[in-house]
């Protein structure tokens, strides 16, 4: 399963796949920051996100791990 982002750059269009909803977000992000336009993630499924609806984005479930008890003082 893999996300792709898709975004416009002054040299065209770049294409990046990532593995989970919240890689994808991240370079989505960082090619907005860079001065990429047009920005999108598209599902695994093909369902095609605008950057104005990447919090509609469903992201991965959290897994669950135990609280690890620490001894501040040994």
């Amino acid at each position: 399963m893999s996300f792709t982002v898709k975004g416009m750059c002054k040299h065209g269009e770049l294409a990046h796949r990532r593995k989970t909803a919240e890689a994808a977000l991240t370079k989505a992000k960082e090619l907005a920051k860079i001065g990429c336009y047009d920005v999108h993630i598209i599902t695994p499924e093909g369902r095609d996100y605008a950057s104005s609806e990447f919090g509609d984005l469903p992201r991965s479930p959290v897994t669950w791990r135990p609280i690890q008890k620490t001894n501040p003082h040994p």
